[in-house]
């Protein structure tokens, strides 16, 4: 996708994608790993899924960006194919910025052919290219290898439960009953699995299933009502706080059309 923002304030969120893209105008301030970042034009950008990030415009003018949304299944396809292997670890990024004007210019290039080209062979060789770029930005390292070195079983749970009734008003009571813990211990403990507290993670999942029906064609009122929002402008308001675009604008594009906001 291709945005330029002027007046969008991001909330703190994440994705269920990696995130690899470049800064190609203006000046964006990005908070994410605990670190604030000024990131100018020519910076790549790279997010692991569960990455908590947000940010605004540094500047009057805003910021450009074209990004890339990799699931970890594709990012793990390709990253196989560039190794000649039938699998492959999944990249651990170090550091969410790359002031690296080269690898910026490429990865503009790559996203032209992936988005623009008609030809299939052209988009799958751009594919392979962007395999070179993420195994540059990682360095080689392996997801996870340093991120939680022992999972807590009842952070899993919270969040199984959060994924699995996505569409309901869970309570914090609720999540509570599950563990056994007071509601305070709760939060802390689905805010250390995830980065997020479990309110605003559950809206990052309401968010992300109202981005899965309006690309499949589904009315952003329908899709608001699946997600359990209180209405289409309470949807509304969450979706443009994550996303960066209005759901009716986000229903017309096709992840590649050029946003101003």
């Amino acid at each position: 996708m291709a945005a330029h923002y002027v007046r969008q304030t991001f909330k703190p969120h994440s994705h269920a994608e990696y995130l690899i893209g470049v800064i190609t105008g203006g000046v964006h301030s990005v908070w994410c790993r605990g670190e604030q970042h000024t990131v100018l034009p020519g910076t790549v950008m790279s997010m692991r899924p569960g990455d908590v990030h947000h940010g605004n415009a540094a500047v009057e003018a805003g910021w450009v960006q074209r990004m890339f949304y990799v699931g970890e299944s594709t990012m793990a396809e390709i990253l196989a194919d560039r190794r000649d292997a039938l699998s492959a670890p999944l990249p651990d990024f170090k550091r969410c910025d790359h002031p690296v004007a080269g690898l910026a210019a490429q990865l503009g290039r790559i996203h032209d052919e992936i988005h623009a080209s008609r030809l299939a062979l052209s988009r799958d060789a751009a594919w392979v290219a962007f395999a070179d770029v993420v195994a540059c930005l990682a360095g080689g390292g392996p997801a996870g290898g340093t991120r939680r070195a022992r999972p807590d079983a009842r952070a899993r749970t919270l969040v199984d439960y959060l994924h699995a009734h996505v569409g309901e008003d869970v309570s914090l009571d609720t999540l509570s009953s599950l563990v056994g813990l007071r509601r305070r211990q709760t939060i802390d403990l689905v805010r250390h699995e995830t980065g997020l507290p479990p309110h605003a993670y559950h809206i990052g999942l309401k968010v992300r299933l109202v981005q899965d029906r309006l690309r499949e064609g589904h009315a952003p009122a329908a899709a608001a009502l699946e997600a359990g929002f209180a209405d289409q402008s309470h949807m509304a308001r969450h979706f443009t706080a994550i996303v960066g675009v209005t759901p009716a604008a986000y229903a017309r594009a096709d992840r590649v059309r050029t946003f101003v906001l």
